[in-house]
């Protein structure tokens, strides 16, 4: 099963922040500077989170993730209980990620 996550990041060092925009950007969509809008499994989350790890330096950097809930039977559609004002958000099926 697929869930929502939000992750946002703060990278202090420039190529830091290329290295995670870029691995971020094959997971998800971005919602604004720096944070994004991802379907994932719970492999994924895990093979995402050891990337991560990899890239940024724990003492300056930081990412956060949050898991927003279970992708339903309309992965493309925002759920009902989520309020975004302006700009409609269109939702990208990332089931499947080709590296």
């Amino acid at each position: 099963m697929r869930s929502y996550v939000l992750i946002a990041y703060d990278i202090t060092n420039h190529r830091r922040l290329h290295k995670v925009h870029k691995l971020v950007r094959g997971y998800g969509d971005p919602i604004q500077y720096s944070v994004f809008l991802a379907q994932l499994s719970q492999k994924d989350l895990v093979v995402l989170r050891e990337k991560l790890k990899d890239i940024i330096f724990q003492k300056e950097d930081k990412v956060v993730i949050i898991i927003l809930g279970s992708v339903d039977s309309n992965p493309k559609s925002v759920p009902e209980n989520w309020t975004i004002l302006g700009k409609k958000q269109i939702i990208r099926d990332f089931s499947v990620i080709i590296y």
